[in-house]
């Protein structure tokens, strides 16, 4: 036994070394004028998902400086969580909007499983809602998110109410 717990060790020190490789990785930007998507380009996987998507977006283009390739990995993650975690048959809620000088954009869906941790702890690295998820995945998907969203100045949160998950993303410098 004693040598699987130092191999799961050896393992988790190896995934930490290459997290923190990935970040210097992650700290090159392309800031460009971008608009936000007044769809989520994400079709075929919100199609394929049993979920019946309310989208609610603004009457006017959000064009933000920002990273366009890691924004869009910003929502692609989000997604995939929605389609992997949400209970099937139920509505998700995604909304992007303009408060004040920020772009908001909010996504709302019932969990499939309970989730008895705080929401900023699914921030972590290698940190997944429930341990008996026996999906693909290695708890980065959301520590991911968060790491973009700050490296463009921008604010992330997430808040679970029983099994509501709600996120946020609040970009700033809108034009």
């Amino acid at each position: 036994m004693r040598f699987y717990t130092e191999r799961c060790e050896a393992m988790r020190n190896f995934a930490n070394k290459i997290w923190n490789a990935s970040r210097f990785l992650m700290m090159n930007l392309t800031i460009e004028r971008c608009c936000l998507p007044e769809k989520l380009e994400l079709e075929d996987k919100i199609k394929k998902a049993d979920l019946d998507f309310r989208c609610s977006y603004p009457e006017e283009k959000l064009t933000v400086r920002l990273d366009s390739q890691k924004t869009y990995r910003i929502f692609e993650n989000l997604l995939v969580n929605i389609v992997k975690y949400a209970m099937p048959h139920t509505r998700v809620f995604i909304e992007i909007l303009r408060e004040d000088d920020q772009a908001v954009i909010r996504m709302k869906n019932i969990s499939e499983q309970e989730l008895n941790i705080q929401g900023q702890e699914l921030t972590e690295r290698f940190v997944r809602g429930d341990a008996s998820r026996n999906t693909e995945g290695a708890g980065l998907g959301l520590a991911i998110v968060k790491s973009f969203v700050d490296l463009q100045g921008g604010e992330f949160g997430i808040e679970i109410d029983g099994d509501l998950f709600k996120t946020q993303v609040r970009l700033r410098d809108l034009f």
